[in-house]
């Protein structure tokens, strides 16, 4: 099975739901322009405090205001905040994930320590097909080497080993384990001790788990729209016998 990419399981998983959209409330319309007030200073610790304003946002359009602050923000702890706030977020449907998988997916692979928190902070999303892909297809690119043994030589300078080598591959070990921990907080993958086997196995593992990863999302998608429409009909006829009753 063909593994697919972020973008086209997002478009799939969205198309295939029944868009909703519920309009905002006052509250949470003066959330906004509480946030925008705070956000715009210099200080970064004010910044990322001015996120707590939209924490259990239900809009999308607050959604996209921290999404911004996540892809854009100048200072990294600032970005994550925002991330982790956006992964927080009671989303009804799979655009968070999506939002998520995408900054996920343009972090420098070279920076190991982003890649592993933006990964921990994945897991308080209900939604989980793209992160599981963002991250698995990550893993997957990694490698797990054996840890070599020590040699020593003589050389006519003196004596060397590789020692170096080895620190450098425990190092990388070390971090292929704490992102396959992270992995595992949502992901619940069998892959516990990992081998040098694992990054191919994980391949595998989710060309095999991607399509019900995916139904499952649809499914959650689809029991949050119909309580919405529930929720929406008996607004409307609590109104209607408000006016009838007047």
């Amino acid at each position: 099975m063909r593994l697919l990419s972020i973008a086209w399981v997002g478009l799939c998983l969205f198309a295939s739901q029944q868009v909703f959209a519920l309009a905002i409330t006052p509250e949470e319309a003066k959330a906004q322009t509480e946030f925008t007030k705070a956000y715009r200073v210099n200080d970064k610790v004010a910044r990322r405090t001015a996120l707590s304003i939209l924490e259990g946002a239900k809009h999308d359009s607050s959604w996209k205001l921290i999404y911004n602050v996540a892809a854009t923000d100048p200072e990294s702890e600032v970005r994550l905040g925002a991330f982790a706030t956006l992964a927080r977020e009671p989303a009804r449907d799979t655009s968070v994930a999506h939002m998520l998988a995408q900054l996920y997916s343009v972090i420098k692979d070279n920076d190991v320590e982003d890649k592993l928190s933006y990964a921990k902070a994945m897991a308080t999303s209900e939604f989980k097909t793209e992160l599981v892909i963002a991250v698995a297809t990550r893993l997957a690119a990694l490698r797990y080497p054996d840890v070599p043994k020590l040699v020593q030589s003589q050389t006519g300078g003196g004596s060397s080993d590789n020692r170096r080598q080895i620190e450098t591959v425990k190092k990388q070990r070390a971090e292929y384990e704490e992102l396959l921990e992270a992995f595992n907080a949502f992901a619940k993958s069998e892959f516990k001790m990992p081998t040098k086997d694992t990054p191919g196995m994980i391949k595998r593992w989710l060309e095999t788990n991607q399509t019900k990863l995916a139904t499952a999302d649809k499914e959650l998608a689809d029991k949050y729209h119909k309580e919405d429409l529930e929720a929406a009909k008996a607004a409307k006829e609590a109104a209607d016998a408000a006016k009838v009753a007047k």
